[in-house]
């Protein structure tokens, strides 16, 4: 179990999180940073591996999340927890092969007697941020927080689901925002950064796009037109 603190858990602080994920010199139990829980893999000695990735059954194993390797040589990742989720069920994947975590000894048999690895919170993390936000001149922002000195756009619907084009401006050390005009209407979109495609963890509206994977969504209404002067 991943208890929390007695006092409320908002999303991760910037340099919290970048701490976490840069600084951690060894292989830790699954644990919380803010909205993020952290995980962490590390090879034998006698074993070199190149890749670590890891896959959840909230999105149904389909997204790979990839870890980073960090200075000290340990594999670290971190995972938005899913709106109103309080078990999370994941698998590894090292150089290729599926496995349990073995920093966490919690574990369960899949329908094929695989072993899952479980993490049970005692209570969902709070969020601090809502995304979008609409601006007065009727546009929206959009906010990111991760590690400092990261790319990182955004790709929807608006811009043709280009990850290349709208690139967010680090404002603070970690905080990451975009302000744009769209179009009023139903509006999807994700987070583009380190090769990974990631939803809004500030946005609890989720759906689904063409290819069935998940994605956020907003819906943006007409601004009321100006009285006559």
């Amino acid at each position: 179990m991943v208890a929390g603190a007695a006092a409320p858990l908002f999303a991760a602080e910037p340099q919290a999180l970048d701490l976490a994920i840069r600084g951690q010199k060894t292989v830790q139990p699954p644990h919380l940073v803010g909205d993020s829980l952290i995980l962490s893999f590390r090879a034998p000695a006698d074993q070199r591996v190149r890749f670590v990735g890891a896959r959840f059954e909230a999105e149904n194993y389909r997204i790979l999340h990839i870890f980073t390797r960090n200075p000290y040589d340990v594999f670290v990742l971190d995972y938005t927890v899913p709106e109103k989720t309080l078990t999370i069920r994941y698998r590894l994947v090292v150089d290729g092969l599926w496995m349990s975590d073995p920093s966490n000894p919690v574990s369960e048999p899949d329908l094929l007697g695989n072993r899952i690895s479980v993490i049970t919170l005692d209570r969902e993390p709070e969020r601090r941020v809502v995304n979008p936000r609409l601006e007065s001149d009727g546009r929206v922002t959009f906010e990111f927080h991760g590690p400092v000195g990261r790319r990182v756009s955004i790709q929807g619907d608006f811009n043709n689901w280009d990850p290349f084009i709208d690139a967010l401006v680090e404002t603070d050390p970690g905080v990451y925002r975009i302000t744009m005009r769209v179009l009023p209407g139903s509006h999807w979109y994700r987070f583009f950064t380190d090769g990974r495609r990631l939803l809004d963890r500030f946005n609890v509206q989720t759906a689904a796009d063409p290819d069935g994977d998940p994605v956020s969504y907003f819906e943006l209404f007409p601004r009321p037109a100006d009285p006559p002067g």
